[in-house]
């Protein structure tokens, strides 16, 4: 089907001299992170949502694509958000933090932000997709449980998460998860080398990356001392999760410290 445009388009909101680029997730849309586009625009901050190549368009496209279209894509947004602000933060949801970290191990932002950056996937088959793909070149998406259903299996309150618009595919190539997978390992073996301030955050309620990945991340990054965030009530897309706007007033605050901090080291 078709998506809607308004859905799938990147989108720029400009404002003051610091630059937010907010990047979606693997087989996502720009559609995950306009709305924190939106909230974080009226604080004042220039922001430039990316769309991933490959994306927003068909499995057929995206199996056309590759990690390193995907890194350049975020590389190209930097330069872009460059031309109009002094300083850039990454700020990224998934596969979307993973390339924020990407952007920060080759010191070309100012600071990042990671929203459930994978290091390890739930989905422990993905890790044998290399055995499969002679025989099959699209796997469908493993449809997760409501929020709810999990949380009363997990003897936990009921929650559901709230239904936003949002373009994804059901249907992925599995050369893409295979090139997700050695971005990856790319990037692990590449944290130590980042120097940007890092704020990193993880849903517990997470069923497509294990938690346990924001730990991965901030020990190899322990260097900048990163602030750790958990959130109690949202899924993978935090996004759009019933967390949002306090999502939005975290990533909100790291930029105004983050301000107050250069502010006061130029003084």
């Amino acid at each position: 089907m078709e998506p809607q445009r308004r859905l799938v388009e990147p989108f720029y909101f400009p404002g003051n001299r610091v630059g937010c680029l907010l990047i979606h997730g693997f087989s996502g849309s720009p559609s995950e992170m306009r709305l924190m586009g939106e909230g974080l625009t009226k604080f004042g901050w220039s922001v430039l949502g990316v769309k991933l190549s490959g994306h927003g368009t068909s499995p057929e496209e995206m199996a056309k694509t590759n990690w390193e279209d995907w890194a350049k894509d975020a590389e190209v947004g930097v330069g872009k958000l460059r031309e109009s602000c002094d300083i850039v933060i990454g700020v990224g949801l998934s596969m979307g933090g993973l390339l924020a970290l990407h952007l920060g191990t080759l010191g070309i932002i100012d600071g990042l932000i990671t929203m459930n950056a994978p290091m390890i996937l739930a989905d422990r088959r993905t890790r044998f997709l290399r055995f499969v793909r002679p025989f099959m070149t699209y796997v469908e998406k493993p449809r997760s449980k409501p929020v709810a259903s999990v949380a009363k299996s997990r003897a936990a309150s009921s929650v559901t998460e709230p239904k936003r618009e949002r373009f994804v595919y059901e249907r992925i190539p599995v050369d893409a998860l295979i090139s997700l997978n050695r971005g990856i390992r790319q990037v692990r073996s590449k944290l130590h080398t980042i120097k940007c301030p890092a704020l990193l955050m993880q849903s517990t309620r997470d069923l497509t990356v294990n938690p346990i990945s924001v730990e991965i991340i901030r020990k190899k990054i322990q260097q900048v001392n990163p602030g750790v965030i958990y959130w109690e009530k949202s899924g993978h897309i935090l996004t759009l999760g019933q967390e949002r706007d306090e999502v939005i007033l975290k990533v909100h605050e790291f930029l105004q410290r983050f301000v107050e901090k250069k502010e006061l080291q130029q003084s």
